[in-house]
């Protein structure tokens, strides 16, 4: 059996597990589990298994997560930037962790988070620890292009993906259009009539200000991905007659963060509708909104982004990305990077999700 693109030398046919979970009906993860004895599949389905593998003369996972096993540590990182117990807190950090296990060629890889600590001043110890030989691999997650991580896993030649940031050549990149899917975000709250607008958005650089932010700082943000929503919403409220908006910073990803950020916002102005660059803002912003007995959509529509969890239970109108698919194409491209291949590019498509929090403006 030839799968395409499996010839390694002429006249040589390498059967992939690709092709014994064809030919066993089954998935890639269960072919891994049975190699690897693991519980996840039962015994008769492990002997089947493995049946079928010995009849295409396939003797066990020859991945790059299987090289990777050989004479190394067996350890892939997973770099964000800012504290762990930050990232432990945001959703969409750990949607990407769930597709990032969920690839069945990883079951017997050990993964690591690192951080880059962007708010300290050393901001290298996710360079620090893959230099050491801690991790093979590394896969970094909403990284500002600048980071020194950066230039020092290029430098290494160190096998390494990124999730949304950084956007640079030489390192695989795996994101969704944050500048369309923005402008779509936006122009579902303009087509409801709102032309008053604040914007909650995540940090743009390491060391956030507590002013409105204006397009002209954009030049000096550090933030890729929050850069290019940021850029979507100034197109659609700059094309809109009338449009208006204010941008505030919040200081993390978390609920207090996002708080005190609304706090802000409605100290300086009483928007129609706030937008905002994370469900885990949108959140913060509906819980301060409460906090004031301002009603959603009532008096103040509310649109998040990234449709986690916690999205469909408060009933948030959001963008919808996919993000444990991101966190197993990731992962995927490692292992193919691991093995000396180099995909570099893929973006994921996203989709409004209107739910309960967004409504027409409010006549008066």
């Amino acid at each position: 059996m030839e799968a395409a693109g499996n010839s390694r030398k002429p006249g040589v046919v390498i059967v992939t597990m690709r092709d014994v979970a064809s030919a066993a009906e089954v998935s890639q993860a269960a072919v891994s589990y049975a190699f690897s004895s693991s519980p996840k599949v039962s015994p008769a389905q492990r002997d089947r298994i493995l049946d079928v593998a010995a009849s295409l003369g396939y003797r066990g996972p020859q991945s790059a997560a299987s090289s990777l096993r050989r004479g190394r540590v067996g350890v892939v990182g997973v770099v964000v930037a800012d504290a762990l117990s930050s990232a432990l807190d945001d959703p969409s950090t750990t949607s990407l962790m769930k597709g990032i296990v969920e690839v069945g060629e990883l079951a017997d890889v050990a993964l690591t988070l690192l951080s880059t600590n962007r708010s300290e001043t050393n901001r290298s110890s996710g360079a620090s620890a893959a230099l050491r030989g801690l991790v093979d691999g590394v896969i970094l997650h909403d990284i500002p292009n600048t980071d020194p991580i950066v230039a020092e896993l290029l430098r290494h030649d160190i096998p390494t993906v990124a999730i949304d940031s950084p956007d640079i050549a030489g390192i695989p990149l795996v994101t969704i259009d944050h500048r369309e899917a923005a402008r779509e975000q936006m122009r579902h709250i303009v087509d409801l009539g709102h032309r008053h607008i604040g914007v909650v958005t995540d940090r743009l650089s390491p060391h956030p200000g507590t002013a409105p932010f204006s397009r002209s700082d954009l030049d000096s943000a550090s933030d890729s991905y929050i850069k290019q929503r940021l850029s979507g919403y100034f197109d659609v409220v700059g094309d809109t007659p009338g449009g208006h908006m204010i941008v505030v910073e919040a200081f993390g990803i978390d609920r207090a963060n996002g708080m005190a950020a609304t706090d802000r916002l409605l100290a300086l102005t009483r928007p129609t509708a706030i937008a905002a660059t994370s469900d885990v803002h949108a959140a913060a912003a509906l819980a301060a909104l409460r906090n004031r007995h301002i009603a959603s959509p009532g008096d103040i529509s509310v649109i998040g982004f990234d449709d986690a969890p916690i999205a469909e239970m408060l009933g948030l109108t959001t963008i919808r990305q996919p993000l444990v698919d991101k966190g197993k194409t990731a992962a995927k491209m490692l292992l193919d990077r691991i093995d000396g291949q180099r995909k570099r590019r893929v973006t994921k498509r996203t989709q409004l999700v209107v739910r309960s929090t967004t409504g027409r403006v409010k006549e008066y």
